[in-house]
């Protein structure tokens, strides 16, 4: 019952961090500013955000079988926020990739 409580609490902090940061107008984290091009680094990342997004689910899951399935307010706010999470940081790999992508293709290109 202990861990349960600790999980929704923590759950909760993190909705109203999250609500917070948006409240703020401070916009989504920038996770590669100041970080160099790299494609071993990126294939890391992506393989992370989903192993991370897949755990966290099954944290998810857990928490709200274990409660019988009663309420699903902490549960659907928990999915939401790692949804919107889990985006914002592939739409920020994807971008990423992209650009490791367009570096690779100039580096590829004859030289004048």
């Amino acid at each position: 019952m202990a861990i349960i409580v600790c999980v929704l609490l923590a759950l909760f902090i993190f909705t109203r961090l999250l609500d917070g940061a948006g409240a703020e107008g401070q916009g989504d984290p920038q996770l590669y500013e100041g970080v160099p091009l790299d494609a071993m680094l990126l294939r890391l990342d992506k393989r992370a955000l989903d192993e991370a997004y897949h755990s966290h689910l099954i944290k998810l899951f857990s928490v709200w079988l274990a409660e019988g399935a009663r309420d699903a307010t902490h549960f659907t706010n928990g999915l939401r926020i790692a949804r919107k999470s889990y985006y914002v940081a592939a739409g920020q790999i994807a971008k990423r990739d992209a650009e490791l992508i367009e570096a690779d293709r100039k580096a590829r290109e004859p030289q004048p």
